[in-house]
């Protein structure tokens, strides 16, 4: 039976492999934080000046938010809302791939390969795009 958390049974990178050079966490966190800051600036300014804001950097934003999250849960086990998110981040992440072609793996979002999880998927985009 496939682990996601392992990723034993998926034909993804392990999290070893696909989080190896990943920075630390914490420092991840911060750089989300300042990256998720400039997004909202961005929008607000499109905003008030009456318009609306494509935001290129959305799809690296949900990936590196995703890949997070999935860090966390592995590092942290029996803390029940890092699994929580990082389930519904990497659902999001898919998504977002399938809405907008934006996978760059070999797999995409849609496969059946990522059943019952979309973490390994995270864990393959992560490893692609590093």
């Amino acid at each position: 039976m496939p682990d996601p958390t392992t990723g034993a049974g998926f034909d993804a990178p392990t999290p070893e492999v696909a989080y190896l050079s990943a920075p630390k966490m914490l420092s991840e966190a911060a750089a989300l934080l300042d990256l998720s800051a400039r997004r909202q600036a961005a929008t607000a300014a499109a905003v008030a000046a009456g318009g609306t804001y494509e935001d290129p950097d959305e799809r690296t934003y949900l990936l590196r938010r995703a890949a997070l999250a999935d860090r966390l849960s592995i590092e942290y086990p029996d803390v029940e809302d890092f699994l929580t998110d990082a389930v519904r981040l990497a659902h999001e992440l898919a998504a977002y791939d399938r809405d907008h072609g934006t996978g760059q793996g070999p797999i995409g979002p849609d496969a059946i390969e990522w059943d019952p999880s979309h973490r390994p998927y995270v864990r393959q985009e992560y490893e692609v795009t590093r």
